[in-house]
């Protein structure tokens, strides 16, 4: 899904500098109306001290009254929001699900109607069993009518044959006639980065791979293309000043990693 970002709502995003200006400008038309002289209004003013606290009281109500509007909206919605419009779509959150898993299943949801045994019902039938966190099925891999689900867990790792044949169980009521479905964990796919790296002279090494890991990580998550190029741009962290030698799967080209399978990753980082 694409990101939807966020309404902009300037009005409710003041600061208490600026809601106080607004005040002082207000009071002082007030008291050139009246022909009269307007205060002081700098910090250690009386009017300072009686008014400032209260823009800034303005200010907190301003955040919390946005924060509220947008938890109505289901792109937008957390915590306890969020599982309120679960019971809306009669999806309970999971154990451990975070956030922004549960809030992608209920979009799925609204998006679509109970389907008639398609592949994209399979998967999202799949997602709703406590435990999984992806789920990707194949048709007629082995035959006409064979639907083969392959599951990860919710830290995006092939999940486990209990947790598969857990699921299996679950979709039975689910499963169309005829449909030969089998659940798997996800395959394994190895992506091995090798790359040696020119770093300042305060740079951490150990460090630099953790950031160069987590990002290439995150960038692996869901995506069946890996570029080489994109890859080599993660490189350049904190403390990286250039790379040389670097190598994706000991070659240079881009991968493809099967619908069912997940990445696994290996990063070696050298200087």
């Amino acid at each position: 899904m694409a990101t939807l970002e966020k309404p902009e709502m300037p009005i409710l995003r003041e600061t208490p500098d600026q809601i106080y200006q607004r005040m002082t400008n207000r009071m002082a038309k007030l008291a050139e109306q009246r022909g009269d002289t307007p205060p002081a209004t700098e910090e250690g003013e009386i009017y300072y001290d009686l008014s400032y606290p209260i823009a800034e009281e303005i200010s907190d109500q301003q955040q919390l009254l946005e924060y509220g509007f947008l938890q109505r909206f289901l792109p937008w919605a957390d915590g306890k929001f969020l599982d309120a419009i679960g019971v809306f779509f009669g999806l309970q959150r999971n154990v451990a699900e975070e956030d922004d898993v549960y809030r992608q299943r209920l979009i799925d949801r609204a998006r679509t109607e109970e389907g008639d045994g398609r592949k994209q019902d399979y998967e999202r039938w799949t997602r709703n069993v406590e435990g999984v966190g992806g789920a990707i099925a194949v048709e007629k891999a082995r035959h006409d009518l064979s639907i083969d689900v392959y599951i990860t867990d919710l830290t995006g790792q092939p999940a486990t044959p209990e947790l598969a044949q857990q699921v299996r169980t679950k979709l039975e009521d689910k499963r169309r006639a005829l449909h030969d479905l089998q659940i798997h964990p996800a395959k394994v796919f190895p992506v091995a980065v090798n790359v040696k790296v020119i770093i300042r002279p305060d740079a951490d090494l150990a460090k630099i791979q953790e950031q160069i890991s987590k990002q290439i990580q995150t960038y692996l998550k869901g995506r069946s293309q890996i570029v080489y190029q994109q890859i080599g741009a993660l490189f350049f962290v904190d403390g990286v000043t250039d790379f040389t030698g670097y190598t994706l799967n000991d070659g240079e080209v881009n991968l493809t990693v099967p619908a069912d399978s997940v990445a696994t990753l290996t990063v070696v980082v050298t200087t």
